[in-house]
């Protein structure tokens, strides 16, 4: 056996968990087995809620809508088995619009339409900031002190300015925003942090600048049909892969299992941290009203991925300074 073969360095690393609403290992396995890799199987169980939670906040060292314990626990295996180099398949989604799920047509179209509307003014782009707090504060999930008159004027972000082609529809002007400015920015920065703690390079196939440019020239229908998303990659593979995973229409993103930890294994942790005082936090945010919407979320076991979304920064905010403040 050379040492190019494909047994002697070609991997892959599959997270599972277990029970978890978010555990895509038997399709993960089907991938493995038509690419003839054997895979590697990470179990991530309840006890890693919270088994290395300080370490991998620390390498994190941000405020984030999840706790990547995942991600870190894979490129933790990956050094262990001496495998010092990842392909990862980031950008892919905010390319090819997949962030449409199977049940959420009108909510994703209400999305790019806002985007639509705000793109290049300022003032509209407030009105969307506005109207979003509005919504989060009806659902328990805002809590910054101050109320709507204290909602921080948005900063500038990356390629806001840009000129845009004229005859772009919404998708593809809030796909470029996603690209440049916002949701994958966010992701390469946090999965570059969670795989440098482990001394992994993580290299992207899908943010070759000529697959980037063609992709993003493509028009709107191309990367999202009346029914599935990533179109284009998906006629690309007909024929190339098992058809059941190359038309499926379940959307999962890499996440740590967190409605089922919150829901129990970090839900002490969850309630020591927020009894804690921390003046730099109680500065800026409403603990009491915060403890509230947590205490009810946790006693019903009603917490989903819109409510961790929300508010999980705020504890992922409040760690961080009673850690360092």
């Amino acid at each position: 056996m050379g040492p190019r073969d494909s047994a002697a360095w070609r991997h892959a690393f599959v997270a599972a968990f277990a029970g978890a609403a978010n555990d895509e290992r038997p399709m993960a396995e089907e991938a493995a087995k038509w690419a003839g890799v054997a895979p590697t199987i990470v179990e991530i169980d309840r006890d890693d809620a919270t088994r290395e939670i300080d370490r991998i906040l620390d390498d994190n060292d941000d405020v984030y809508i999840s706790l990547p314990s995942a991600a870190w626990l894979v490129y933790r295996e990956l050094a262990k088995h001496k495998v010092l180099v990842s392909l990862d398949g980031h950008g892919a989604d905010e390319l090819m619009g997949a962030y449409r799920q199977e049940g959420q047509s009108l909510a994703y179209y209400l999305r790019n339409s806002l985007a639509r509307l705000g793109s290049g003014s300022s003032s509209l782009m407030r009105w969307v900031d506005v109207s979003r707090t509005m919504m989060m504060k009806s659902r328990q999930h805002y809590f910054l002190r101050g109320g709507l008159s204290k909602i921080p004027q948005q900063f500038s972000i990356v390629g806001d300015s840009d000129a845009l082609p004229p005859e772009w529809d919404a998708l593809n002007r809030r796909l470029y925003r996603m690209f440049h400015g916002t949701v994958l920015p966010t992701i390469l920065r946090n999965f570059d942090r969670v795989s440098m703690a482990h001394g992994i390079e993580v290299r992207m196939p899908f943010m070759d600048w000529r697959l980037v440019t063609y992709t993003m020239a493509l028009p709107g229908p191309s990367k999202s049909s009346d029914t599935h998303s990533k179109w284009i990659a998906r006629r690309a593979m007909q024929g190339r892969m098992p058809e059941d995973i190359r038309m499926g229409r379940r959307k999962i993103g890499f996440n740590s299992p967190m409605p089922e930890w919150l829901n129990g294994p970090l839900a002490e942790w969850t309630a020591s941290l927020l009894e804690q005082k921390v003046p730099a936090f109680d500065e800026l945010v409403d603990g009491a009203a915060l403890q509230k919407s947590v205490s009810r979320l946790t006693s019903s076991k009603r917490w989903d991925w819109e409510s961790v979304g929300r508010i999980w920064p705020y504890l992922n905010m409040k760690w961080m300074l009673a850690r360092y403040a």
